[in-house]
């Protein structure tokens, strides 16, 4: 992020509003932050998965959901993904792999590795912004 002239009173303008209407005890909160992901990156990632889970329905012996590719994604790009296994002991679920928290150009890196990946294994994307609408999941 550049930080021009007019972003530096922006943000200036930002603090001294903040500054106005805290008062003591008040529950406010001033973060400066890269963007987070947006609603279009969102969905385009569970277009994606949508395709990639009906192409690829099982990965190493394991059948896959759109949740579940997605912690394979986040976890091959580094982020902490935990895994825990089920009440009765016949399968693993993954743990801690929100996307919401992701910025915008964590989420366009794991676009890209998704992309990336479906292209090695031949997968055939079509438009995935709004692809499979009854397979996509809320994030």
């Amino acid at each position: 992020l550049r930080l021009t002239a007019g972003r530096r009173q922006e943000a200036h303008a930002w603090v001294e509003k903040a500054l106005r209407l805290w008062q003591p005890g008040s529950p406010w909160t001033l973060e400066i932050r890269e963007p987070m992901r947006s609603d279009e990156q969102n969905a385009a990632m569970w277009g994606l998965l949508a395709q990639i889970t009906k192409q690829r329905p099982a990965h190493n012996g394991r059948a896959m959901t759109s949740d579940l590719w997605k912690s394979v994604f986040m976890d091959a790009l580094g982020h902490e993904v935990d895994y825990v296994g089920s009440l009765d002991g016949t399968r693993i679920f993954p743990l801690g792999h929100r996307s919401s928290h992701l910025t915008k150009a964590q989420m366009s890196d794991l676009l890209e590795l998704m992309l990336a990946w479906a292209a090695e294994q031949g997968l055939e994307i079509q438009h995935f912004g709004a692809a499979n609408d009854d397979q996509q999941e809320a994030a």
